[in-house]
C-alpha cells in the first residue's frame, strides 16, 4: 500500500491543516474546531486532533477569535479547553456555546481548576457553569474506572481533578475516581450533546504520542459530533483573532480577550524593534516578520518566518517586563534568519540574541544572569564545550544543543564585538536563496568565518564539532 496518503495526513495533523474527508457510510463527518483563544497551547494546536479526530476521519480547524466570532456553520464538534487564562466567557460566548449546542452540535469542555495569579475565578467555570458543571479544586484520586457505557475498565490519567454537578440527574457521570467523584459527564443540551472532563484524561505530548484513552474517547466524540450534519465535500474553517490593525510597521491580530495587553506589547515592541535592527546589521528578509499575533499564553510563542506570536503573559508580563524583551528578540530572529534556518543553532542563537536584546533594553542584570544560568546547566554535562557535534547527528542534550552556541558566539564576541552584526550581513551578501536550496552547517562556520576575518573550521573541530571547509562552496575571502 502506498504510504504517500498517511504521510500527508500527518503533516496535515502536525500543521494544523484540516482535512477534507468523505461522508463515512451511514454515519456523518466530524468537522471538529479546537478552540485555542483562552489559552494557546501546542497540543491543542493540530496535536489533539491527530489522536483524537483525524483517526475518525475527521477534520479539524482552530479558533483563534473570541467565540463569538468563530465560523461554526460547517462544524459539529466544538472543542474547548483552557487552565489558568484570565480570558473571560462572557455572556455572549456563552450564548453562542449554547446555541451551537441547541442545533445539534456536539461540545467537548476539557479543564482543571486552576487560577491566573490569584484570580478568585476559574475562567472555564464560567462557561462550564452555564450548564451546570464545576470544575472543582479536589485532585482525582487514582484509579479512575470508566461507566459501563464505556466497557468499566481502568482510565489512563496524569492526575487531573474533579467536577461538581449541580443537577446529577442531569448527567451521565462517565468517569470517576477512587472515592466516587465525577472525573467527566455528559448530558444533552437541545438537540446537542455536552462533555465536560479533566483535561489529564488526554494527552499532551507536543509530538502526539500519548494518545492515552483513545479507544474510550473516540467513539464518544463520534457520537457528540452525530447530531449535526455538515457538508463533508467543505472542511471546517479557521478563525483567526478577529482584531486587526496596523502598528509599527506590523499588522498586529488579537482577539478581544487580549485587547487590554495588546497596547502594551506594541509599545514594547516598537521600542526592541530598531535596537534589534541594530544589533543583527540588516533589516528581516523581505517578506519576513510582517504579523504579529498575540497568543493567549504564558508559554512562550512562536516564528512562521511571515509571521511571529507572542504569549502576551510571558515571564510576568507586564509587571515583568524582561522575559517579553527575550521573547521578541527570540521569535524575531527565528524570522530574522531566514530564508535559511541557522542549522546549528536555531535555538540557541535566538535566545542568545533575546538575552543580548534584554541588555540592550537595559536589563543587563536579568540577562547576564539568563545566560549564566544556561551555562551553568550546559558545563553539568559538557565542562569544556567540546564533547557533543552540533553539526552530527547523534543526539545533543538540550542544555548543550542551547548553551554551546551561545558560549560560542560569546567568544567570537570579545575578539569581535559586531560579530553577529558582521554575520548576517555576510549571510545575506553570501548566501543567494535563488542560487541555493539548502544551508549547511559547513556553509554556516564559513560565513562565520568570513564575518570573523579568519578560517574558524579548525577551532570548531577542537570543539567536537564536524564541519568541513572542502564541503561548502562558500569562499573565504
Amino acid at each position: 500500500m502506498s504510504t504517500i496518503p498517511l504521510v500527508l495526513s500527518l503533516i496535515a495533523a502536525v500543521c494544523g491543516i484540516p482535512r477534507q474527508q468523505p461522508e463515512l457510510a451511514g454515519e456523518t463527518a466530524i468537522h471538529s474546531v479546537t478552540d485555542i483563544s483562552h489559552e494557546f497551547t501546542f497540543y491543542f494546536d493540530g496535536r489533539f486532533a491527530r489522536n483524537y479526530v483525524l483517526p475518525l476521519g475527521g477534520a479539524d480547524a482552530r479558533n483563534w477569535a473570541s467565540l463569538h466570532a468563530c465560523e461554526l456553520e460547517n462544524v459539529n464538534l466544538l472543542v474547548l479547553q483552557s487552565g489558568a487564562s484570565p480570558c473571560p466567557y462572557p455572556p455572549r460566548d456563552r450564548a453562542v456555546v449554547r446555541a451551537f449546542l441547541e442545533a445539534g452540535g456536539g461540545a467537548l469542555v476539557l479543564g482543571d481548576h486552576a487560577l491566573f495569579r490569584g484570580e478568585a475565578e476559574y475562567r472555564l467555570n464560567e462557561l462550564a457553569r452555564h450548564f451546570g458543571a464545576d470544575f472543582a479544586r479536589p485532585g482525582a484520586v487514582a484509579p479512575l474506572t470508566a461507566d459501563a457505557e464505556l466497557g468499566s475498565g481502568a482510565v489512563e490519567t496524569w492526575g487531573g481533578r474533579t467536577l461538581e454537578l449541580s443537577d446529577p440527574s442531569a448527567w451521565r457521570i462517565l468517569v470517576r475516581d477512587r472515592e466516587g467523584r465525577c472525573v467527566a459527564a455528559r448530558r444533552a443540551v437541545g438537540e446537542g450533546r455536552l462533555l465536560v472532563a479533566s483535561r489529564a484524561l488526554f494527552g499532551r505530548q507536543p509530538d502526539a504520542s500519548d494518545p492515552i484513552n483513545a479507544a474510550l474517547w473516540q467513539p464518544l466524540l463520534a457520537e457528540l459530533a452525530s447530531g449535526k450534519r455538515v457538508d463533508p465535500k467543505r472542511p471546517p474553517r479557521g478563525t483567526m483573532p478577529e482584531n486587526l490593525t496596523e502598528e509599527v510597521g506590523l499588522r498586529i491580530q488579537c482577539s478581544d480577550y487580549l485587547q487590554p495587553s495588546a497596547e502594551a506589547i506594541v509599545d514594547l515592541y516598537g521600542r526592541c524593534r530598531p535596537r534589534l535592527e541594530e544589533m543583527l546589521g540588516v533589516p528581516p528578509h523581505r517578506g519576513m516578520l510582517e504579523t504579529l499575533i498575540l497568543l493567549p499564553t504564558g508559554g512562550g510563542g512562536f516564528s512562521s518566518g511571515a509571521s511571529i506570536g507572542l504569549g502576551v503573559w510571558w515571564g510576568g508580563f507586564p509587571e515583568e517586563p524582561y522575559g517579553m524583551v527575550e521573547l521578541l528578540g527570540h521569535e524575531g530572529t527565528h524570522s530574522w534568519v531566514l530564508p535559511f534556518a541557522e542549522p546549528m543553532w536555531n535555538e540557541g542563537l535566538a535566545t542568545y540574541v533575546g538575552i543580548l536584546l534584554g541588555r540592550e533594553m537595559g536589563f543587563a542584570e536579568q540577562a547576564d544572569a539568563a545566560l549564566a544560568g544556561w551555562l551553568a546547566r550546559a558545563r553539568e554535562l559538557d565542562p569544556d564545550m567540546d564533547r557533543y557535534d552540533l553539526a552530527g547527528s547523534a543526539e545533543v542534550p538540550h542544555a548543550v544543543r542551547m548553551a554551546k552556541p551561545m558560549w560560542i558566539w560569546s567568544q567570537l564576541a570579545e575578539e569581535r564585538p559586531d560579530v553577529l552584526r558582521r554575520y548576517f550581513r555576510a549571510k545575506r551578501e553570501r548566501i543567494d536563496p535563488e542560487e541555493r536550496s539548502e544551508y549547511t552547517a559547513d556553509d554556516c562556520v564559513a560565513v562565520l568565518s568570513i564575518a570573523m576575518g579568519r578560517d574558524l573550521f579548525p577551532w570548531f573541530r577542537s570543539l567536537g564539532t564536524g564541519v568541513d571547509l572542502a564541503r561548502t562552496n562558500v569562499e573565504l575571502r
